[in-house]
């Protein structure tokens, strides 16, 4: 096994993420260069002031909204790249603080960019006119430098709160929330996947609550950026199960619902010697695929959430019990099946399965992995 780590992979949510702080963050550029002209134009000897001579609203906002932009870019990837990885296991206090020292770097060095950019280029000069350097060198050292320092601030503890909202409900959950998509349920196609860790019991009586919870833990972190690379959403973890769903046809396009299995072992392998070090076993799993119409909708008064109802997730939940009789580590239902076009796995037919609490046996497909 190998101690190799993947490199970050960009997916759809991330892009989404990025999309949206760069378009606040500019949003908040514009408003700040707008606020230091009108606003501080309201007060006689202020843009007399050696670093606000010929200020021009123009220059001062193409350097804000651009030198933001190039901001949102820097924070968008230490957030979703760097601290989320890195950070995981730090206590809330001491990460908040290590946020905030890198921020005051980071917020100081972008507006010594955002001045020199405006003192240069935009004012006519080079880049190595001493001019601009000096001009730079004194809007650092005065007063109006702390102008923009609030809102800015501001700005990276909100885009880091919202970033921190999507990871506790997840991206897809906050925005349905937000614009009341399932304030009135509704009925979906959906596709369910049941995945469950093998013999947890064993593992957890061999390591002890608090270690087999660690274990726990690291699966599922170390398989969440698999489930967001093939657009899946997670309904809930249930003790060693974790309930992964797909809107319809999203699941079923390039078979993004099988394939998310195969990339879920590769997850674990790669990190397999840490699982060994750390817990003495590596993490095996199993899994059932199946859809179906549900309704989905807001529930609950406290800690309200999106839940989903229907007999869809029942039968999942009997399919994957029945893998390990059948001797499969991921399971389809003949339902799912028909949906599939061209499967880039082999699909051994299991027929007349009885599941428990069902009266008529069903067909299922094992798939080869």
């Amino acid at each position: 096994m190998t101690t190799n780590t993947a490199p970050p992979m960009i997916t759809k949510n991330h892009l989404i993420q990025l999309i949206t702080l760069s378009a606040l963050w500019v949003f908040v550029g514009l408003v700040t260069a707008m606020y230091e002209y009108f606003f501080l134009a309201n007060y006689p000897g202020v843009l007399d002031t050696q670093p606000m001579l010929n200020f021009d609203l123009q220059r001062n906002a193409v350097a804000a909204v651009g030198g933001l932009f190039i901001g949102s870019l820097l924070f968008g990837f230490l957030e979703l790249f760097y601290f989320q990885k890195r950070m995981v296991r730090e206590k809330f206090w001491v990460a908040i603080l290590k946020k905030v020292a890198v921020y005051a770097l980071l917020l100081f060095g972008l507006l010594v960019g955002i001045s020199l950019a405006y003192n240069s280029f935009l004012s006519g000069r080079s880049l190595r006119d001493p001019v601009a350097w000096q001009e730079t060198r004194a809007f650092v050292t005065s007063i109006a430098f702390w102008h923009p320092v609030f809102p800015v601030l501001c700005l990276a503890l909100l885009s880091s709160f919202l970033i921190q909202l999507s990871e506790r409900f997840g991206s897809n959950e906050m925005w349905k929330m937000f614009t009341g998509k399932y304030f009135n349920p509704k009925e979906e196609q959906r596709i369910f996947m049941f995945l469950d860790l093998n013999h947890s019991t064993t593992i957890a009586e061999k390591l002890g609550n608090e270690k087999f919870y660690g274990f726990l833990n690291d699966f599922y972190h170390d398989i969440a950026g698999v489930i967001t690379q093939h657009q899946g959403e997670v309904v809930e973890y249930v003790g060693d199960l974790v309930v992964i769903t797909w809107p319809f046809p999203v699941g079923v396009a390039e078979a993004r619902c099988l394939n998310c299995y195969e990339d879920f072992e590769k997850a674990i392998r790669l990190k397999g010697e840490t699982y060994l070090k750390r817990y003495g076993t590596v993490p095996q799993f199993k899994a059932a695929v199946h859809c179906g119409k549900v309704i989905i909708g807001e529930m609950g008064k406290i800690k309200k959430t999106i839940k989903f109802s229907g007999d869809v997730l029942n039968t999942t939940a009997r399919v994957e019990k029945v893998c390990g009789k059948i001797g499969a580590k991921i399971v389809i239902t003949d339902k799912l099946k028909h949906l599939l076009i061209d499967p880039p796995y082999a699909l051994e037919k299991v027929s007349n399965v009885s599941l428990k609490g069902k009266r008529a046996p069903i067909d299922l497909y094992k798939v080869g992995m």
